[in-house]
């Protein structure tokens, strides 16, 4: 799904005009980037245009809208409402009144999207690790075949193994599924490994849009304006422009190892 803004805006945030690319991984930054997620989602109304997929849409039917594009929550606050993890996918299902042909089916199929087996449907909730509680959180979404899942700091509280498999999960759902994926958060280690594009939030309005490796890689840009710089490209800076060391800026630290050596 593509979305394209123009000229919205929403209590502190003003005139902010930016796309959402339509199969891709975007990333938000800045000050604002949770109530931007809300805009976009159709929880929360603005003044502006939105348009999805070039259709201007109205939010009298938040419920057809939300279909289309999911939020996930940072917390997991007041997003289970049932017990056991089919108890709270049935609801889903019934609260936005989705048409499935073969609800379990469906049901097993989410979880082993997100890599949760359907022996999971019986557990408790609460029973949940933190990253379980992530990808069911995902799962649920898939229930309504989403275009657009938007993401509000999903990798908070992961340890490295699990902060990799969502983001393999992540992929995945991009590639495999069409499906745009948007990643809010200040973590510019996740922005500049995970996403393609990123739109930098300043002053409650958009600052700059463009390719994540080429935003983050002019250092003097991000430093004055007081955004976070990822190690492996301060590094990279570092060796380039104080010991004239004539290597490329990398995504992957082996890819940057391996170019090192190069010029040693």
């Amino acid at each position: 799904m593509e979305i394209k803004v123009q000229k919205l805006s929403y209590k502190d945030l003003k005139d902010l005009t930016f796309t959402i690319e339509d199969k891709q991984i975007t990333g938000i930054t800045g000050s604002g980037k949770s109530s931007l997620l809300k805009l976009l989602n159709g929880i929360v109304q603005g003044k502006g245009i939105l348009k999805y997929n070039n259709e201007r849409k109205t939010l009298k039917n938040k419920r057809g809208l939300i279909k289309k594009v999911s939020l996930i929550k940072t917390t997991f606050e007041n997003t289970f409402f049932c017990n056991t993890v089919e108890e709270h996918l049935i609801y889903f299902m019934q609260y936005y009144k989705l048409n499935i042909k073969d609800p379990q089916k469906k049901l097993e199929d989410s979880l082993k999207i997100v890599g949760l087996s359907p022996k999971y449907l019986s557990r408790n909730i609460s029973t949940l690790s933190t990253s379980e509680k992530k990808l069911l959180q995902i799962a649920t979404a898939l229930l309504s075949n989403p275009e657009l899942i938007l993401l509000d700091d999903p990798f908070i509280n992961l340890d490295n193994k699990n902060e990799k498999k969502l983001a393999r999960l992540l992929d995945q759902l991009n590639d495999r599924f069409n499906i745009s994926i948007v990643i809010a958060t200040n973590d510019s280690e996740i922005l500049y490994q995970y996403t393609k594009k990123l739109i930098l939030l300043e002053n409650n309005t958009i600052l700059l849009e463009g390719n994540t490796k080429e935003v983050y890689e002019n250092v003097k840009f991000m430093r004055e304006h007081n955004f976070e710089i990822p190690d492996i490209v301060m590094f990279t800076s570092i060796a380039k422009q104080e010991k004239n060391v004539k290597i490329d800026f990398h995504r992957d630290i082996r890819d940057l190892i391996k170019d090192i050596y190069k010029h040693v």
